[in-house]
């Protein structure tokens, strides 16, 4: 999630000192970046969407897709895949206007789903895959556990929260979004990477990798499906209209409760959209999926802590793997 660095006006965030923060590639971080993989795309309503995917071609063997935030990309789970693929075939995918995918005239939650399941199906993601969607991933996840769950054998939501309709929050109506800024050169721009929302993440190298790769050159004269730049350097890479006039909707909890596939939903135990209560309305409304947090991650789990992160992935899926609802 790249944004510009935030203006007096926004309260301060929390930061690690200099000494608490990791900046050297750990071996199994190293080993995962090398795995094996090939970037592919698939033409979804005229976009190009683009994704990754690792594993093998066996066609029966149970499929993970992860779903990335917002602004992010596919490559937040370059180095959680490879650790999931003793078992599974994995893929990580660009949704529209993010990415390295295709921009569109216009965005909606229909056809964020429809993205997510035309990746799901062209990636060879066995009979029925499950989907694991980040923040606003996560909510498109959603969206796809509503309009293709016949055809899903589950969808974990990764720090996104189902509320009650009462308590809808639309992210993005009446709040356009003003155009990214271009930058002159790569290192300007590169040290404006923040994460959104605002955290401290001790795991430095990754946020050096992912940010390394959020950003895209422009040019004097283009800008792919927009406005014409009058200046050339480099911006970010997803589309500043992508969200205006998205509707977020109030039927979250009436899809999640009556999903036609699994679900669960997985909360940073210090994220700050965590809270009991939360919890609580969850395993009430759907008593049968689990609802569980990760010590020691705020919103972003799988950087704060990417072990814990695959390997809860992991349980659900061996979990409903042996209850059958995989295929």
């Amino acid at each position: 999630m790249a944004f510009d660095k935030p203006t007096p006006s926004e309260p301060p965030v929390r930061t690690l000192p200099e000494e608490d923060v990791t900046r050297h590639r750990p071996q199994w971080f190293r080993e995962a970046l090398a795995a094996p993989r090939e970037s592919r795309r698939v033409t979804v309503d005229g976009a190009r969407i683009h994704y990754l995917r690792w594993g093998n071609d066996d066609p029966k063997r149970p499929g993970i897709l992860f779903v990335h935030g917002n602004g992010a990309h596919a490559e937040w789970f370059s180095f959680i895949a490879p650790l999931l693929t003793n078992r599974y075939n994995v893929a990580a995918m660009d949704l529209g206007g993010m990415g390295d995918s295709d921009w569109r005239e216009r965005y909606s939650r229909e056809s964020f789903a429809d993205e997510i399941g035309a990746v799901a199906l062209d990636a060879g993601l066995g009979p029925k895959p499950v989907v694991v969607g980040h923040s606003f991933g996560g909510f498109v996840t959603l969206m796809a556990g509503k309009y293709h769950g016949e055809r899903l054998g589950g969808i974990i939501l990764a720090d996104f929260t189902v509320r009650a309709p009462e308590e809808r929050h639309e992210w993005f109506l009446d709040n356009p979004r003003r155009p990214t800024r271009i930058y002159p050169d790569f290192d300007t721009a590169r040290a404006r990477f923040r994460l959104a929302p605002l955290q401290p993440c001790a795991n430095g190298f990754i946020i050096d990798y992912i940010g390394n790769l959020s950003l895209r050159e422009v040019k004097r004269g283009e800008n792919p499906g927009r406005r014409h730049s009058d200046e050339a350097g480099w911006t970010w890479k997803f589309d500043a209209e992508l969200f205006n006039g998205l509707r977020m909707g109030d039927d979250h909890a009436e899809i999640y409760k009556n999903l036609a596939c699994k679900g669960a939903t997985m909360l940073g135990l210090e994220s700050k959209d965590y809270h009991p209560s939360i919890v609580d309305y969850l395993r009430k409304l759907a008593p049968e999926k689990p609802v569980f947090t990760i010590p020691g991650a705020q919103h972003h789990i799988m950087l704060d802590q990417p072990h814990a992160f695959a390997a809860a992935v992991a349980t659900l899926m061996a979990q409903w793997e042996a209850e059958g609802a995989l295929g």
